[in-house]
């Protein structure tokens, strides 16, 4: 009999050292995140930003002995430049979205989507616009973190509106059990839904540069912001009349505010 359960003795031993050699691998996976990150931040920002440096003073210093070739060339080299650092900002953010702690709380949702929305409007104050926010949305999450994920969203909304008589976009939402769901919906220019799930894959785009299409990386970075809260996120669109972004989010869990147990 000892020696028959000699192995189930040795099981939790066995477990226990595979879980820490998971462990240990996971925290490996995550130094080199960081050391990737400290890399795209500094090492790989640096030349660009000497690449935009040289071109702007040969533009300034020596553009009128330059014929419009040489000039058309300048400009195409700084925009260039321009839309790799954006690019690094948004590996940069996709980076984070993965690795950074979750703080969670109760989040008014509503509250950013109005903050969000009122931005857009401060940098595009001639843009006609017509947007609903449906009040006291409230989810359990991390505040950053869902900031980052309705500017994803409502800039994606905005941008793919832009060629409307106005922007339309509406914010609106219903407890389902523990979860709240919510409509992120615009009167754009909307996609094939043939493709919605491509949406959220980096670096896919279902609109070029002519249709405001980008990086293809905010999605992305919704997407995995919206998974790391256990919620999911997809897409329904059609082609000319707009499209309509649906979360999933854990409701907020009201009985954690502060004075909750005395009402």
């Amino acid at each position: 009999m000892s020696v028959a359960s000699r192995p189930s003795e040795a099981a939790p031993e066995a477990l226990a050292e595979r879980l820490a050699r998971a462990e240990a691998e996971i925290a490996g996976l995550r130094r080199r995140e960081e050391l990737l990150a400290h890399g795209l931040s500094h090492d790989l920002r640096a030349p660009l930003r000497a690449i935009h440096g040289y071109a702007q003073a040969i533009g300034s210093q020596h553009g009128a002995a330059l014929d419009a070739q040489a000039r058309d060339y300048l400009g195409r080299i700084r925009d260039a430049a321009g839309r790799m650092e954006g690019l690094i900002e948004k590996l940069l953010q996709l980076s984070h979205a993965a690795r950074a702690p979750l703080r969670t709380d109760v989040v008014d949702f509503s509250m950013l989507a109005d903050w969000t929305l009122a931005e857009l409007q401060d940098l595009e104050p001639s843009v006609a616009v017509d947007v609903e926010v449906q009040p006291g949305l409230l989810v359990q999450g991390d505040e950053r973190l869902l900031k980052q994920l309705l500017e994803r969203l409502i800039h994606n909304a905005w941008k793919f509106s832009r060629q409307r008589d106005r922007v339309r976009i509406r914010v609106q939402g219903e407890p389902r059990g523990d979860r709240l769901l919510v409509d992120v919906s615009d009167a754009g220019c909307g996609f094939d839904p043939r493709y919605a799930q491509r949406l959220f894959e980096p670096f896919q785009r279902l609109h070029g540069p002519d249709q405001g299409g980008g990086d293809g990386l905010g999605l992305a970075i919704a997407a995995l912001i919206v998974e790391r809260h256990g919620g999911r996120l997809w897409a329904e669109s059609e082609p000319g009349r707009g499209s309509v972004f649906h979360l999933e989010l854990p409701a907020a869990q009201l009985d954690t505010l502060p004075g909750a147990a005395n009402h």
